[in-house]
């Protein structure tokens, strides 16, 4: 993703790598999480029924907000020094759509998708059926009202692939099942989709092209990863701050871009950005545990 957010800032060098398809492989990361997020809700709901729930704005809701709040301090201390933001411009940033946390409209996004599903599972209660219905519907509902509102369409494009994820976690046996009879063919038939819808997007823009286009990505490698196990060092060694990366690149990208510090080169500047990120990201990570802990042994609100 930081690569992702990189190559926006690079796109006026066309020699570049990072201007190139990283552009498009954003929504597709992004769907790909939304994904893996509903398809882990569900796993975790239907093996522990009612008290997942009853506990589930404790663990789910800490592990985002408190991640959040911090960097919502960390931006606000920053952007208010070199004049761009005061208190109530960065409060309203929060509902007008730009939030003033780099990037963070997708946890803004993925905190409704919490208490969407949190809401489909209480209502639904034992029927997938209907948490399904007040799942989708719950996501229709945050659609419309981005495009109400004006929002850019980042904030829907992948929005989908959390319900599937959920119907993928409730119904695998059945999914899985029914694929694998035609292995190659399910590959090869997503394959194809994805390819048509993502060829359609680049010539005749419409969200529901776009839309299509990553479901069936996501479809496709979820499909894939059943016979191909991926394994990368970096993942397990970033993955315990992965969210604070998320976080802070957006921080950095605009700072070694700034008039406050300006790194020309294309190369210096991309890793400047990741290095300072991952180090900022480290050290949140380390503050949001400590946070947590106390609030568990203190506060006793976990």
């Amino acid at each position: 993703m930081i690569l992702h957010h990189l190559s926006q800032i690079l796109r006026d060098y066309p020699d570049s790598f990072l201007s190139s398809r990283l552009i498009i492989a954003g929504r597709l990361a992004v769907g790909l999480f939304f994904f893996v997020s509903g398809y882990g809700l569900i796993k975790q709901y239907k093996q522990k029924g009612r008290s997942y729930l009853d506990t589930f704005f404790k663990k789910k809701g800490m592990s985002i907000f408190i991640p959040f709040l911090l960097a919502m301090v960390v931006y606000f201390i920053y952007r208010n020094l070199i004049g761009e933001l005061n208190f109530f411009t960065a409060m309203y940033s929060l509902v007008n759509g730009n939030p003033f946390v780099g990037n963070g409209w997708f946890t803004i996004m993925i905190m409704y998708l919490y208490v969407a599903f949190f809401v489909s599972a209480l209502l639904g209660k034992e029927n997938d059926l209907l948490l399904f219905l007040i799942l989708i519907v719950s996501v229709v509902i945050v659609i419309l009202i981005a495009n109400l509102l004006n929002y850019g369409e980042w904030w829907t494009n992948a929005v989908f692939c959390f319900p599937l994820g959920v119907i993928w976690g409730a119904k695998e046996y059945d999914i899985t099942n029914f694929f694998f009879k035609r292995y190659r063919v399910s590959l090869g038939f997503l394959a194809v989709l994805f390819s048509f819808f993502l060829y359609t997007d680049e010539i005749f823009y419409h969200p529901l092209i776009r839309s299509l286009s990553v479901l069936f990505f996501v479809a496709l490698v979820a499909l894939f990863s059943y016979k191909v196990t991926f394994k990368s060092p970096i993942y397990y060694l970033l993955k315990n701050f992965s969210f604070e990366l998320y976080l802070y690149q957006g921080l950095f990208i605009q700072l070694f871009r700034s008039e406050t510090i300006f790194i020309g080169n294309r190369l210096l500047y991309a890793c400047s950005v990741i290095i300072a990120t991952m180090l900022l990201a480290y050290l949140m990570q380390f503050i949001a545990s400590e946070i947590r802990t106390f609030i568990k042994n203190e506060i006793h609100l976990f």
